[in-house]
């Protein structure tokens, strides 16, 4: 008698189960079928792909929490990652209910097929993945690569299957020089016998309808001469430079694939041709600071190369002494972008001429900067949040004028932050509505379509965007180049699923999660969320995913990984790529990001040896000791 209410209870669930499972499958099935008139294939994959995905959409407009509950109490699937294959498995957990499903147009793919589909796009896009790994890793190159050949070796040997060039930055010149640094890369350790057993792929972001902040008011001041430092702040190898008694200006100087140097101008003076090599010029900084620069090569009568030793400021007229007495006057120093630094309180003026140059605050005048897209302004409204250089300077827009946009800035708070010419703005809170695929888009494209196995489109937002792209690689004559859509504004990822739908049609499509911009727009309290919700959405309409922007970017730039970082490039498991960003200690996090993204074989046997191996529990079974401390000393019998 007393067991007589349990199984009433257990009646009522397997009836509640019945009836829900029922009622839902029905629902799903029949709102993607509707929507399935819109959208036809005639590849038997991309229809499937479509079908899964418009009932993964369907199935998302309920609230499964009940229902979630009731079959884990039950020990069935609770339909927490159904994503690949939403209607084969409600039919499995139908069929362990007793549930007949009712008959669907819709292809429903099962684990197998939704894993082969993907996996067969991945290799196309993404290429081959290596042995024992599932997930592929790119990597961010620019042009001081070029100097670097046994980096960029390494680099390959160790994990490095795709290439990233960035259109934004550079020019086609720039461009060819680091592929050409790759394709010769790959040649020697060929020659010696290390090759990787693939070519690697190379990927070419189009710089897109970026919003950046204007150019800035010149300004005459000391000029900062920076030399590299090791991990225990010592100089780790001396700045080159020239002096030059025909140069006009002392400036910072930055040729592609060169390191940083520096010219010093010594307009009209002589007696460079007494310099012995080795010779000491010894000056005074504008900090007080005693500094030396060395003499190492004679270029020609009126130049000679030096090396820097430490950080200096220089300005104009300051005294270089030589060992012998002779003297020089550092001629005048290249104008530089004038300093603007703000903090939460201040004023900030945005102007809609984009020819407008920024400017420091004057008198009661707060400073004033412009931006390269000046149409966006048309689109913000009293309120609307602006974010400046990747949400590190954050402002409220306060009031609207003809002539500019009146903004309050709301952090940081403590410190003042710098605002520089290029660096990226974010309206987060207006609906940014401007073509993806821009005019200097297509100037590029041309290279890209020649040299690259994949392009990226910035700022996607609609699948014209995209179908734009598409034309213009087809009258290029390529039109099975892969093409991957960087989502990071909020329209994009409202328009993800058109988005996923117009991809299907394309021979190589994929996704790029770029978590830098998409952190600003969403807020970095929601990204995690938002990033989880692509994935969900791509392994559903079984895209291929790249995750990128910031993955061990502490670890690529200082050689030290925080703890976050590590637990978050883990989660890039989840996608078929993951991509680092350039860094001093890059080859260091592509080792790490090797080793953790493993293949899905190992990550699936990863749990099990951890727990065996590695954090075993001592005292509870009667079976040898393993793990940590094993053998380190007697088991102890435990009570609780």
């Amino acid at each position: 008698m007393n067991s007589l209410p349990g199984n009433r209870r257990a009646i009522e669930a397997d009836s509640f189960l019945v009836e829900t499972l029922g009622n839902l499958f029905q629902v799903v099935q029949q709102r993607a079928a509707d929507a399935r008139a819109k959208f036809r294939f005639s590849d038997p994959d991309a229809q499937c792909s479509c079908d899964n995905l418009l009932s993964y959409l369907a199935l998302r407009e309920h609230d499964l929490q009940h229902l979630q509950l009731e079959l884990a109490e039950r020990g069935l699937s609770s339909l927490g990652r159904l994503e690949g294959s939403v209607l084969h498995s409600l039919r499995k957990v139908m069929g362990h209910v007793g549930v007949e499903p009712a008959d669907t147009p819709l292809m429903a793919p099962d684990f197998a097929q939704a894993r082969s589909i993907l996996s067969r796009r991945s290799a196309m896009l993404l290429g081959r993945p290596r042995p024992h790994h599932h997930t592929r890793i790119m990597v961010t190159l620019d042009p001081d690569v070029v100097r670097q050949p046994e980096l960029l070796e390494q680099l390959l040997v160790n994990g490095m299957d795709i290439a990233r060039v960035n259109c934004a930055h550079d020019t086609s010149h720039e461009w060819s020089m680091i592929i050409t640094a790759v394709r010769d890369a790959e040649k020697r350790l060929a020659s010696r016998g290390q090759a990787i057993g693939r070519s690697c792929r190379v990927f070419m972001d189009l710089a897109g309808p970026k919003v950046r902040t204007g150019p800035l008011m010149l300004t005459t001041r000391p000029l900062k001469l920076t030399v590299e430092k090791d991990d225990y702040g010592r100089p780790s190898r001396i700045l080159e430079g020239f002096l030059d008694a025909e140069a006009s200006q002392t400036q910072r100087v930055r040729s592609p694939g060169a390191p940083s140097s520096f010219v010093i101008a010594l307009p009209g003076q002589s007696g460079l041709t007494n310099l012995v090599l080795g010779e000491e010029l010894r000056f005074t900084d504008t900090r007080g600071r005693a500094r030396v620069l060395r003499l190492l090569e004679r270029v020609s009568p009126t130049k000679v190369r030096v090396g820097l030793e430490r950080t200096t400021y220089l300005e104009e007229g300051m005294e270089l002494v030589t060992t012998g007495g002779a003297s020089f006057r550092i001629g005048p120093i290249m104008p530089q972008p004038v300093d603007i630094r703000v903090q939460a309180g201040d004023q900030l003026v945005l102007y809609r001429e984009p020819a407008r140059l920024g400017h420091e605050a004057q008198g009661r005048e707060p400073p004033g900067i412009s931006c390269t897209l000046p149409a966006v302004l048309e689109m913000v409204q009293p309120g609307h949040r602006v974010c400046i250089d990747d949400g590190k300077i954050t402002t409220i827009v306060r009031n609207l004028n003809p002539e500019y946009v009146e903004l309050e800035v709301i952090a940081p708070h403590d410190i003042p932050a710098r605002i520089r010419p290029e660096k990226g703005l974010n309206f987060p809170d207006s609906p940014i509505d401007v073509p993806a695929f821009t005019a200097q888009d297509r100037e590029d494209l041309r290279f890209v379509a020649q040299h690259a196995t994949a392009v990226g489109l910035s700022f996607a937002h609609h699948p014209q965007d995209l179908l734009e792209l598409r034309k213009a690689l087809e009258d290029l004559g390529c039109p099975d180049l892969g093409i991957v859509i960087k989502i990071e504004t909020r329209e994009a990822i409202h328009r993800l699923a058109q988005l996923l739908l117009a991809g299907l049609n394309l021979p190589r499509f994929g996704v790029m999660i770029a978590r830098g911009d998409l952190a600003v727009e969403v807020g970095f309290e929601h990204l995690a969320l938002v990033q989880e919700d692509i994935l969900c959405l791509c392994d559903a309409a079984h895209v291929p995913v790249i995750w990128a922007t910031q993955v061990l970017e502490n670890l690529a730039k200082s050689g030290l990984p925080a703890r976050a970082e590590i637990t978050d490039a883990a989660t890039g498991q989840r996608a078929e790529c993951v991509m680092l960003n350039k860094g001093r200690f890059v080859l260091d996090a592509v080792k790490i990001l090797a080793d953790l993204l493993g293949s899905r074989e190992r990550q699936r046997i990863k749990k099990r040896q951890v727990f065996r191996d590695i954090t075993a529990q001592h005292g509870i079974f009667d079976r040898p000791e393993t793990g940590l401390h094993a053998g380190t000393g007697p088991s102890q019998e435990t009570t609780c």
